[in-house]
């Protein structure tokens, strides 16, 4: 089962539905290559046809809501549809025309198919770019913040005007993988979500295996002080070459109020570890986020996001916090 995939990633999921359609289409067009197992090959070109058919129609009603300036769905579907089967119609038109002025054998097909399929490809590329999604998830969250929050002076600021809208966000959004993380880059450290701690000192972060009591540190730092806080969420940090990462958790019965605050007081964790700041990280970007969320999230609505749900994993893998006696 692929989830909430569909409504948090739906522009990856077209895309690469759209690339096993036409890897399917090219695996039906060699059956006649190899007669004795044509029943074989036609039959897994049609399941992988039938499954991508089906993996992009579950990415229409995600992709077309973006398209809705009010409660209209039903009108945008129903004008999709039509498009589609003109387009559909257009192309059957073309290739009848094409066949009739070729030497048909599965040469020339192929021949012809390869190129009709890299533009399709291209334009369905280049459609999903202007495809706007407002609500968030790990990518579209990082492009919406990380220009919105510095420091300076020595202090984190907010500056309400550097948020982007979410078709700023959607020119700049990557959507060829899947991200569930933020890799470091020029000197910041990157954001790791939801890891896995057992596996924490088998990665490492050297291509080494990081030591246990390195982790063990980490970890009691990120969680103690989030549960004193009476937080849904908890931030760690890893120091290493060349800079580090912050590790965010959450816990299970965290909300999406609870997720967005946590990944924005992440984000302004990672400003203050880019900055050199030597103490008090966890004190300093804690009292930030928590002195700013609600303005942030007031701009943040204001340029267009839909907050109320957040795509940032799947709630299994969130971390459940049990205190023992002593608390």
């Amino acid at each position: 089962m692929v989830g909430q995939k569909f409504d948090s990633d739906p522009k990856h999921q077209r895309f690469w539905s759209s690339v096993w359609l036409q890897a399917a289409t090219w695996l039906e067009m060699l059956t006649p290559l190899f007669p004795h197992m044509f029943l074989a090959i036609g039959s897994i070109a049609n399941i992988g046809k039938n499954i991508a058919w089906l993996a992009m129609s579950a990415t229409k009603a995600s992709i077309n809501k973006t398209f809705c300036l009010k409660e209209n769905l039903g009108d945008v579907t129903a004008k999709h549809g039509s498009q589609a089967t003109a387009a559909g119609l257009i192309g059957t038109a073309v290739g009848v025309l094409v066949g009739a002025t070729m030497d048909v054998t599965v040469n020339t097909l192929i021949m012809a198919f390869v190129p009709i399929s890299l533009a399709s490809l291209w334009g369905n590329y280049k459609s999903l770019l202007y495809t706007v999604t407002p609500t968030l998830n790990v990518e579209r969250a990082r492009i919406l913040l990380q220009e919105a929050i510095s420091v300076e002076s020595g202090r984190l600021v907010l500056d309400p005007a550097l948020l982007r809208t979410p078709r700023e966000v959607a020119i700049s959004e990557r959507f060829m993988h899947e991200i569930h993380s933020i890799g470091a880059l020029n000197g910041m450290p990157g954001v790791t979500i939801s890891a896995n701690i057992s596996r924490l000192e088998r990665s490492g972060l050297w291509n080494k295996p990081t030591a246990h009591s390195d982790v063990a540190t980490m970890v009691n730092q990120a969680f103690n002080p989030y549960i004193k806080w009476n937080e849904r969420y908890y931030i760690g940090y890893l120091p290493g070459s060349p800079t580090g990462t912050v590790y965010l958790w959450f816990e299970q019965q965290a909300q999406s109020s609870d997720i967005l605050l946590g990944f924005y007081h992440a984000m302004a964790y990672r400003s203050l570890v880019y900055e050199g700041a030597a103490s008090n990280l966890h004190w300093q970007s804690y009292m930030f986020a928590k002195q700013t969320f609600a303005d942030a999230c007031r701009h943040i609505e204001a340029c267009g996001w839909d907050t109320s749900i957040m795509y940032f994993g799947k709630k299994s893998a969130f971390v459940q916090v049990k205190l023992d006696a002593s608390g």
